[in-house]
């Protein structure tokens, strides 16, 4: 079984799991709480490469566009053929719901907005999780509910949409949406709150890394801040300030917030606080906070173990420590499996799960100095002493992270996010 299906098989388990923990304390289908009002909905569609590449080259005539591409050895036929697929597939999403009587809007990553938002009763995002993802940001209201279709399932899993055979079927999925044949699943999402100088706060706004071809930000430098500035960095203990600002970022991460220098080969230097803690000073690759939601995506690829190094684990207890132990590769794929598994959560917890990425450290086992590498709180609080940093948020919006810039990250549930579950099987 290859690295990848291992991936996958563990996730799915994973999931069932979770799923099936929550069951007990969920409604039966049909009742009226589950009745879902879809009379105005708002289509946000996937910006294909297609899009992209227009967007890119200032839209240009489509036979230049064609042009270059060719000349870049990119394939141009598929490239169409994919776009035409989505496009096909959103109108039979919005065709239908106009057939069940519901006004229907269309947006896309550049046109979506708040006023959009307000307006309908649902958001509905047609693509795969990114879209999904780009879809949730933007809704503050906890009781607005996100229903996602995944518009290629034969290429994409798309976790946070609807089963694969709503896409296959858009009516009998719509119509058992209307008919209340689903659950109700609130999912957590991360609130950031930035606290910097005053000065320095208005610069903090959103850089769209799908739509830039560069997103790095401009060194920060403090040579004009003088020495008042340079020993408050140099405290961090000292949380409050007269002098200091705040503000929350108005985008929830519904997956995670990463944090981390622009260049990856570069050392990020952060000082972190677990909670009430001790702050700690810190050399990585960067820190990753995420929900439960997103426990199954990238916090799992960071933490997650291979059965191949299980293998040799298991191997040396057995030769070297004298320890009785199976070390079959069967067994060690189980024990990677229950391992990989503890790492998801669900995804209406209010607590988050943080990793410090290859976390550069010179003390030994068993008493290193700092925190753990990797665990569960109920808040992380972060200070950067980064030079050319950015926050990203469920890897699509980032913001600027530079040297003194503080940000507290928490759940609070009037910020979760209202979705729906089905079953995988079909409810007729």
């Amino acid at each position: 079984m290859s690295v990848l299906n291992n991936f996958t098989v563990s996730i799915a388990k994973g999931l069932r799991r979770l799923r099936n923990k929550e069951l007990p304390n969920r409604r039966q289908h049909g009742s009226k709480e589950h009745r879902l009002k879809m009379d105005k909905c708002l289509i946000v569609s996937k910006v294909t490469r297609y899009e992209y590449e227009k967007h890119s080259h200032d839209n240009v005539s489509d036979a230049e566009l064609e042009k270059i591409l060719r000349n870049r050895g990119s394939d141009y036929e598929t490239m169409i053929s994919n776009h035409r697929e989505q496009k096909t597939f959103e109108e039979g999403v919005a065709r239908t719901l106009k057939e069940m009587g519901a006004n229907v809007e269309m947006a896309s990553r550049l046109t979506y907005n708040e006023e959009m938002i307000k307006w309908c009763d649902a958001v509905v995002p047609c693509g795969g999780d990114g879209t999904f993802l780009l879809a949730a940001s933007r809704v503050r209201d906890a009781n607005k509910p996100v229903i996602g279709f995944n518009s290629a399932p034969h290429k994409s899993v798309g976790r946070l949409c609807l089963p694969t055979w709503c896409s296959n079927d858009l009516k009998g999925a719509l119509q058992a949406l209307k008919e209340g044949k689903f659950r109700w699943m609130r999912r957590s999402r991360i609130r950031t709150t930035i606290t910097s100088e005053p000065k320095l706060l208005d610069t903090i706004t959103p850089v769209d890394l799908h739509t830039l071809h560069y997103c790095r930000y401009p060194p920060v430098s403090h040579q004009e801040d003088g020495q008042e500035t340079s020993d408050r960095l140099k405290d961090p203990h000292e949380d409050t300030n007269s002098s200091l600002a705040t503000k929350v970022l108005p985008f929830l991460a519904l997956n995670e917030v990463f944090i981390g220098e622009s260049v990856t080969s570069r050392v990020s230097l952060l000082r972190l606080k677990i909670d009430n803690g001790q702050w700690t000073h810190t050399k990585s690759s960067g820190l990753c906070v995420t929900t439960g939601t997103g426990s199954t995506s990238w916090h799992y690829s960071i933490n997650c173990l291979r059965t191949h190094s299980v293998l040799q684990l298991m191997k040396i207890l057995n030769e070297e420590y004298g320890v009785c132990v199976d070390t079959s590769l069967e067994k060690a794929r189980d024990v990677t499996e229950k391992y990989n598994q503890k790492l998801m959560f669900p995804p209406d917890s209010e607590q988050l799960a943080y990793s410090v990425r290859e976390y550069i450290t010179f003390e030994e086992w068993p008493t290193p100095r700092g925190l753990r590498v990797r665990d569960r709180a109920e808040a992380v609080t972060v200070r950067s002493h980064c030079t050319d940093a950015g926050l990203v948020i469920d890897g699509s919006v980032s913001f600027p992270f530079n040297d003194g810039t503080q940000a507290l990250l928490e759940i609070h549930p009037e910020d979760s996010l209202m979705t729906v579950h089905m079953d995988d099987a079909l409810p007729y």
